[in-house]
């Protein structure tokens, strides 16, 4: 398979201004096709909602629910027919994340609002973060495309994905592989797995996993060699891998140029440059510029 090698030369630049995430709505609005379940409800979100609206904002539904599998779907009225249309989802911990992909639509779910469908789950709150998560400075895409990974066949196809040979020639101790997924199920299991040693034996990596983003940070160069020559193989259960990612040691900037996370005031911020307030969840965060992970 060709390898794809894209250098993100965007930084996290917040000039001066930190990235937002604002209420828009909150109640308790139950979803489901099934009326045995719950009332058989849709949600049509109310005028003014999205007001102001733009590209590369993201919108996010906070749920909440008690059954397996549930279903999210949101739509809005597409172009001159206003026809319905499902928007390209992420979920992640019950929340779904939809980053507005163009202007046109940014208009169109302003003046239109959405409607938010599906099975099984309540929502609590609606969110509009004023900018989307932007990428790493230095990380080089190696692989792109589609591949489902799921240990039930009842759910998909029972895969796992072996990375082509060369993905991760010249790897080196503290290079961070990075493997972008989605997944439209609550609870994916994420699984990267390399052959160590002699004797070829699958073992786990030691990863962290935010916003469906699974990380590993090489921890010594033969893991990085064995890697290299070999590969990982990408386990799990409920997913799908869109692009796997190597951000070089020492390469990332994370924190951009704003100077308030670079300073010694001992608070914890996440990857957005957001103020963390309370107990963090798992995942990456900055103190002091130092990378924090959280397990």
């Amino acid at each position: 398979m060709k390898k794809i090698f894209t250098l993100c030369l965007a930084v996290l630049a917040f000039m001066g201004v930190q990235a937002e995430e604002r209420i828009v709505w909150e109640g308790n609005e139950a979803i489901s096709w099934n009326t045995e379940v719950a009332p058989g409800t849709q949600f049509e979100t109310p005028e003014g909602t999205f007001t102001g609206l733009k590209k590369d904002n993201v919108i996010r539904v906070y749920t909440t629910t008690t059954y397996e599998d549930p279903q999210y779907v949101l739509t809005y009225k597409k172009g001159d027919s206003w026809e319905w249309t499902d928007l390209s989802i992420n979920v992640s911990e019950g929340v779904i994340s939809y980053t507005v992909a163009d202007e046109t639509t940014a208009t169109e779910i302003a003046d239109r609002g959405l409607v938010i469908r599906g099975q099984a789950y309540t929502i609590t709150k609606i969110t509009i973060d004023s900018e989307a998560e932007q990428p790493v400075e230095g990380e080089q895409t190696v692989w792109e495309g589609c591949e489902a990974i799921s240990w039930n066949t009842e759910v998909a196809p029972g895969t796992q994905f072996e990375t082509p040979e060369g993905t991760f020639t010249g790897l080196q101790k503290d290079d961070v592989i990075r493997v972008y997924t989605t997944t439209t199920y609550d609870e994916p299991q994420y699984v990267l797995t390399y052959k160590k040693g002699d004797s070829w034996e699958w073992t786990d990596l030691n990863t962290t996993v935010s916003k469906g983003i699974i990380s590993y940070t090489v921890a010594d160069e033969t893991t990085a060699t064995e890697i290299a020559d070999r590969g990982i193989i990408v386990r799990g259960q409920a997913y799908t891998i869109t692009k796997i990612t190597v951000t070089k040691a020492g390469t990332a900037t994370v924190i951009g140029q704003r100077n308030v996370l670079s300073q010694d005031d001992n608070h914890l911020y996440n990857l957005r440059g957001q103020l963390v307030i309370g107990l963090p969840q798992k995942g990456i965060y900055v103190r002091n510029g130092r990378k924090i992970v959280v397990r």
